[in-house]
């Protein structure tokens, strides 16, 4: 039997149903819902990739880091117990890390290659079926030795002879510091770039000393076109801008041989008019001595070793002319000059090509140029005083300067003979005897007269004008000439055509020295200011800097 719906329950049911359907409130709270669940979704997603990212900076920095430690040349570990403690250190240690290192035969290059897969699980991500990230990193580094060319130009002047004292304790003086410090930095760039082993010729080192002057020597100077007025000394005259404008000295070009004996101004400089600089002198133009002479292009550390160790101190500072010199033998126009030291067995043949160009990638040129004080003097005798009749005769002999013969002669007089014993002037007449013409050759050479003195008591007496006399014949440079022409040859060495790095320390130096250097120098952070007894520290951060610089990823 069928049942029926009674017809009143049924319209009571319609009813509901109708007004249920035309009811609008509570209609969003389901969409609200699923929006809900979507931002849900969507952060998390976002979250994820946030999380991604930072894990992948973390993983990649600390992957550059640690191959640039395995490469390292100098590290004592092996390159993967390096890289692996650096992720370790991080909080990395769970990654499997297994490094991939190449080197060398003779460990003059290293290649340490770093490729890292990280997958972990997500979090809120997984709503989105997103159940793990992987992170992807890659890193490689290297190091190789190159060739390095360095300059080492050490000041030898008279205050290098100073004590040095730390705390009341006698240390040394600051000459045997220095080369103490200065042999370290050998050693330690021989163990960085011509590791024993090593394909010779990666390594060039020239050690330039100076004081008032920097002495070539004699198997150098004779690769270059030096004037043969005399022939007593291996120094060479630079004066004045055009001179320091570039770092090149070819061995063509015409180079004035500086004056010998002393040329020195005593009286602009007030020193005493005393014995010490009426005969030889005291502060000679150019101080030629074995010690003294540039050891040019040299790779081998106990022939360096022992030229540093053989420096001894005296003179003044010519900081422009160690400069100028140390310079000029990284320029490329020095090849020549290399080539014809090979070929008279003064070079070793493992550093032929040098010095390279400035352009060649794999070189290094490096300047180290140090001073305990500032830019003093550099002085010398113009050519056109050096040979040729002096103006000064003498009765007895063309060599005999003895003041009771000894006459000088000036034509635009009635009575052109001044006789220098008495000061008084006599006619031709009154002359007896042969007069024999002396030379600037006899005049400079005779007991070796400093410039002065032989203005003073010879060729100045006449006139009584010594002092100006002086003036017209010397050559000179003086505190601010030579700090303008250390700026400008090492201004010109930096430009980026030859971009050569310069170093220099400046030991116990006075503020004109520590500024003129800092100016030379590449940046502020390559120059250094120590004490002597902080010598050993500078010389082997600048050992470390050079190995950094020729660190590349």
């Amino acid at each position: 039997m069928k049942r029926s719906i009674v017809p009143e329950r049924l319209s009571k049911i319609t009813a509901r149903l109708r007004r249920f359907a035309a009811e609008e409130e509570g209609a969003l709270i389901v969409f609200a819902l699923y929006l809900f669940v979507g931002m849900l979704v969507v952060t998390g997603v976002a979250i994820e990739i946030m999380r991604y990212e930072e894990r992948r900076v973390m993983i990649q920095g600390t992957a550059d880091r640690a191959a640039l430690a395995a490469a390292d040349l100098s590290q004592t570990l092996t390159p993967s117990e390096v890289a692996l403690d650096y992720f370790a250190k991080s909080g990395l240690g769970g990654l499997n890390i297994v490094p991939v290192v190449e080197q060398g035969q003779f460990g003059e290059w290293r290649t340490v290659a770093l490729d890292i897969t990280n997958t972990y699980p997500t979090f809120l991500a997984q709503f989105a079926g997103l159940h793990e990230m992987t992170v992807n990193a890659r890193s490689r580094a290297k190091e190789s030795i190159g060739n390095v060319e360095i300059s080492l130009v050490l000041d030898i002047s008279g205050s290098m002879n100073d004590k040095v004292y730390v705390n009341g304790a006698y240390q040394g003086t600051r000459i045997s510091l220095l080369r103490s410090a200065a042999v370290k930095f050998v050693d330690t760039m021989f163990k960085n770039v011509q590791p024993p082993g090593a394909p010779a010729g990666r390594l060039g080192i020239s050690v330039v000393p100076y004081n008032q002057q920097v002495v070539l020597g004699t198997g150098l100077a004779a690769r270059f076109n030096i004037s043969t007025d005399h022939t007593q000394n291996t120094c060479v005259d630079f004066f004045g801008p055009n001179d320091f404008a570039t770092p090149a000295v070819t061995p063509t070009q015409p180079l004035q041989r500086a004056m010998y004996g002393d040329s020195f101004d005593y009286i602009g400089n007030r020193f005493s008019m005393s014995s010490t600089w009426s005969s030889s002198g005291g502060i000679h133009n150019c101080p030629e001595n074995t010690m003294a002479a540039i050891l040019p292009f040299a790779n081998n550390k106990t022939t360096l070793t022992n030229k540093i160790n053989a420096l001894t101190a005296g003179g003044d500072t010519a900081i422009d002319m160690g400069a100028k010199w140390g310079l000029a033998l990284l320029d490329p126009a020095a090849k020549p000059v290399v080539d014809s030291l090979i070929a008279g067995n003064l070079v070793s043949s493992d550093l032929g090509e040098r010095p390279f160009s400035y352009s060649n990638q794999n070189t290094m040129k490096v300047l180290v140029l140090m001073t305990d004080g500032q830019n003093t003097r550099t002085f010398s005798t113009k050519p056109e005083y050096r040979s040729g009749p002096s103006g000064l005769v003498s009765t007895r002999s063309a060599t005999d300067l003895s003041t009771s013969y000894l006459y000088y002669y000036d034509p635009s007089r009635s009575s052109p003979y001044y006789r220098i014993s008495d000061g008084k002037w006599y006619s031709e007449k009154n002359v007896s005897g042969t007069k024999y013409p002396i030379t600037y050759e006899t005049l400079w050479g005779y007991k070796k007269y400093t410039l002065q003195y032989a203005l003073k008591n010879f060729l100045g007496k006449p006139k009584n004008d010594a002092t100006a006399l002086y003036g017209q014949m010397a050559e000179q440079a003086q505190f601010s000439d030579k700090d303008a022409n250390l700026k400008s040859v090492c201004d010109a060495a930096k430009h980026r055509d030859r971009n050569v790095m310069i170093f220099t320390i400046a030991v116990d130096a006075p503020s004109a020295g520590r500024d003129v250097l800092e100016d030379c120098a590449t940046a502020p952070a390559y120059a250094w200011s120590v004490t002597a007894a902080e010598l050993d520290t500078a010389f082997a951060g600048i050992a470390s800097a050079i190995n950094s610089l020729r660190l590349t990823n």
